[in-house]
């Protein structure tokens, strides 16, 4: 008899840990699915004032201790954010989009700014033209020429 109840109180001390064991902020596990979720934008902020980067480690451990994986808990806020849940964009087709948006943004971008500058450049070629045309002849610009130097005289 005394032989099963020392047996039965061993074994508690050694099933009583495993079983209430839990994650927590400290936990390899919970480091790795962290470092991978951008929160929102909230990824850099410290922890005492951030109130969504609380919510995020909240939820992180409440999903540990509830039996799922580290995949699984990533892939639960890439569907409800998308790719924007993660810190760098995954592989595969959204992956590549995410990444390959501020670059043909900045592509576009310098198209749109690179065709506004010629049309600037070209209208200012064409006033330079047109001021050169104005006069037919040099005798034209002549009297012309004279003419205001005339006027300027009466004025002053």
């Amino acid at each position: 008899m005394k032989k099963k109840i020392f047996v039965a109180t061993f074994l508690c001390f050694i099933l009583i840990p495993g079983l209430t064991s839990a994650f927590t902020y400290n936990s390899k596990e919970f480091k790795h699915v962290i470092t991978q979720l951008d929160m929102q934008g909230h990824a850099d902020h410290d922890l005492s004032t951030c109130s969504i980067k609380k919510i995020y480690y909240d939820e992180v451990v409440e999903m540990l201790n509830g039996g799922k994986s580290e995949p699984e808990i990533i892939q639960s806020y890439v569907d409800e954010y998308g790719q924007a849940a993660l810190r760098t964009p995954g592989g595969g087709t959204s992956g590549w989009i995410a990444w390959g948006m501020p670059a043909a943004g900045f592509g576009i971008g310098t198209v749109i700014v690179g065709v506004w500058i010629r049309k600037l450049t070209l209208k200012k070629a064409e006033v330079n033209v047109e001021a050169k045309a104005g006069w037919d002849s040099e005798i034209e610009k002549e009297i012309a020429s004279k003419t205001f130097d005339e006027e300027r005289r009466k004025l002053f």
